[in-house]
């Protein structure tokens, strides 16, 4: 069964000294950043800098590569966008400031290989997160909750767990995994970052961001499933194995109770998120 990722990790592109060193911390995945974390001046030299490396790189290890590059209305993002083309390593880009399912589509004609992640971030994508979501080749959608905030002009956590709902479920809908959170930017606050995301997981979050390596632990231990839960998945999924094998409809555990499908595709999500260790 393929594992879901929980940790996702920032790196500045523009920090060359830190990019081998961020894939040792013990993240799902790496985003190396070209947008936010980038300063405008910075923005080729950091581009050809990851280019370099990632040519140089010879094996990432058990961590995934996500790059984000800038918005496809910027003045870098299309030249990002074609120097991932033949980058190695990379499996994914991450796209900032989508509005459209067209704009998905623009980057799968470059980079047919990569897995796409949209990121929504103003009142027009919040619009389209339908259509985006649906959109055939996006892989997950995202919301940028700085940007999302200063653009409608919110304040506190009710108006974004409103429209966080909304993309979850928009994404299940869409037969997409649930979202992943947004970056928790006090990385003095642990036990912050673990309540938070607690809440997120609540929500139908799958993991979050982070912007530090010391934020792994508590994303980490937030949104993986208890021994109890990870104990009764399995029963579940063992008793639906034994009912397709035996030709019953009904899935009946051992306590007698019974679970429907629903209840059995959720079991498998819980076990995705299970490490080794677990």
């Amino acid at each position: 069964m393929t594992t879901t990722p929980i940790t996702y990790m920032y790196t500045p592109a523009s920090s060359v000294d830190r990019l081998a060193s961020s894939l040792e911390r013990g993240a799902d995945v790496v985003i190396f950043d070209l947008e936010d974390a980038v300063a405008p001046a910075q923005k080729t030299a950091a581009r050809e800098g990851l280019v370099a490396f990632l040519a140089e790189l010879e094996e990432p290890g058990q961590t995934r590569i996500h790059v984000r590059i800038n918005s496809l209305s910027s003045a870098w993002g299309h030249d990002d966008l074609r120097a991932l083309r033949e980058a190695p390593h990379v499996t994914g880009v991450r796209v900032p400031k989508v509005t459209s399912p067209e704009q998905i589509a623009e980057v799968r004609a470059v980079v047919p290989e990569l897995e796409i992640h949209a990121l929504i971030e103003d009142a027009e994508a919040v619009a389209a997160m339908r259509s985006i979501c649906r959109a055939p080749d996006v892989t997950s959608v995202s919301l940028g909750d700085n940007d999302m905030r200063a653009a409608l002009h919110l304040r506190g956590e009710a108006a974004m767990d409103i429209i966080r709902v909304q993309l979850v479920v928009e994404l299940a809908a869409a037969g997409k995994n649930p979202p992943t959170g947004s970056v928790y930017p006090n990385v003095e606050d642990n036990d912050g970052l673990h309540r938070d995301s607690l809440r997120l997981r609540d929500l139908g979050f799958a993991g979050r961001s982070a912007i530090h390596p010391r934020q792994l632990e508590p994303i980490r231990r937030a949104f993986q499933p208890s021994f109890e839960d990870i104990a009764h998945a399995r029963r579940v999924i063992e008793a639906a194995d034994v009912a397709e094998a035996e030709g019953r409809g009904a899935v009946a555990l051992e306590d007698g109770s019974f679970v429907d499908q629903p209840f059995v595709d959720d079991a498998r999500y819980i076990i995705s998120l299970t490490r080794s260790n677990d």
